[in-house]
């Protein structure tokens, strides 16, 4: 090979690892903006989890530019478990807002939509908790009919691996709230 070539290919290399390295930082603060979201909802705190997602949002649209300009930095792991909290925190936020939604930015990443989905019903099995806790049922019928659908759709899928065990979380925290609905048919 060629001196040129040589010299062409660390030049890609390079700016690989710079663009890997950005992509590290970033995806860091999308899940740690992320998470913070998710507690401010838990908490009831509209106002700061807005703040967040609408950070996080921002955050997604940085890494998209650097994933789309480096093809081979999509599946890394640090932003794959980045954006999969982004999904739960905004389908959380829509879920309490009274639908049920999937961040668009996330529209070619449907892994990481499903495995938010599947990490959203862990926080309305919570929030069935803390709904019981104030005797307030029909917060928590509405979250069994929501994640019954989400387990629903999610058997409907070949899923295998990481997302296999999100399933199967998923179908735990129905059962969770399966359990809390019988205990207040039960008062």
């Amino acid at each position: 090979m060629k001196e040129k070539a040589w010299q062409d290919i660390n030049r890609l290399k390079l700016a690989i690892d710079k663009d890997r390295q950005q992509l590290s930082i970033l995806s860091s603060e999308l899940l740690r903006v992320s998470k913070h979201a998710i507690f401010a909802l838990q908490r009831q705190d509209k106002i700061e989890a807005n703040s967040r997602l609408k950070k996080a949002d921002e955050l997604v649209k940085s890494g998209l530019k650097i994933v789309n300009k480096q093809i081979s930095l999509q599946n890394e792991g640090v932003w794959r478990v980045a954006i999969e909290e982004f999904a739960e925190a905004f389908i959380f936020n829509s879920f309490l807002m009274g639908s049920l939604k999937y961040p668009p930015v996330l529209k070619n990443f449907p892994d990481a939509i499903y495995g938010g989905l599947a990490d959203a019903a862990g926080e309305m099995a919570r929030l069935s908790v803390l709904s019981a806790t104030k005797g307030d049922i029909k917060n928590v019928e509405r979250a069994y009919q929501i994640v019954l659908q989400i387990v629903e759709h999610l058997a409907t899928l070949d899923l295998t691996g990481n997302l296999r065990a999100k399933f199967d979380q998923s179908k735990s925290h129905l059962r969770r709230i399966e359990d809390i609905r019988y205990d207040l048919s039960k008062r």
